[in-house]
């Protein structure tokens, strides 16, 4: 037995383009370790937010996707050197 979306959904597919609290993706927060930047990936690619693409620190970027409209994922990437003594 399988389940029919259109069946119970009178005949029609979802509308994805239908605003709703999850309709937006979720953006990942990402630091590189090693320049020491933050930036926000969804959907594969760098996103914008504010006008920027990367930020010097968490807080500034979380502010910036607040105003932008940007849920973000609240998993954190790090990547490269976590370490800076051992640069």
């Amino acid at each position: 037995m399988t389940f029919n979306d259109r069946r119970h959904n009178g005949g029609c597919l979802p509308d994805r383009d239908q605003s709703s609290p999850h309709s937006s993706p979720m953006g990942r927060i990402i630091e590189m370790a090693f320049s020491g930047l933050w930036v926000i990936k969804r959907q594969g690619v760098l996103t914008e937010a504010g006008g920027r693409l990367y930020w010097p620190n968490r807080e500034s970027l979380v502010r910036a996707a607040a105003q932008a409209g940007i849920p973000l994922s609240d998993v954190v990437v790090h990547t490269g050197r976590l370490d800076a003594g051992s640069r």
